[in-house]
């Protein structure tokens, strides 16, 4: 697992986050086009508008909106891969309007 790092934003916008799996993946693995990544809030409030696979480049991008001002949102993401390796990554979202 690992700890992606704490983001800030507005509970208007809608921004996207890329998770780069490349250098974690073997020569000869990539995303499994089977099993779609799990995108989960701890909370309610945070939308996860759409999770896209992106093979070619070993990413997945994840479409987040909304939140409520001064909360702290916790996103897991698990991802499956072709050879059947499974990996969490999580990463923090504090909402805030100036």
């Amino acid at each position: 697992m690992a700890i992606l790092g704490t983001f800030t934003m507005q509970p208007a916008d809608e921004w996207d986050y890329d998770i780069d799996y490349s250098e974690w993946l073997t020569p000869s693995d990539g995303l499994s086009d089977q099993v779609a990544p799990e995108v989960t809030v701890e909370q309610e409030g945070l939308e996860i508008e759409a999770v896209i696979r992106d093979y070619e480049n070993r990413r997945v991008k994840i479409w987040i909106s909304g939140g409520v001002d001064g909360e702290r949102y916790k996103v897991e993401v698990t991802t499956r891969t072709s050879e059947g390796r499974t990996r969490q990554d999580e990463f923090y979202i504090v909402v805030r309007d100036f």
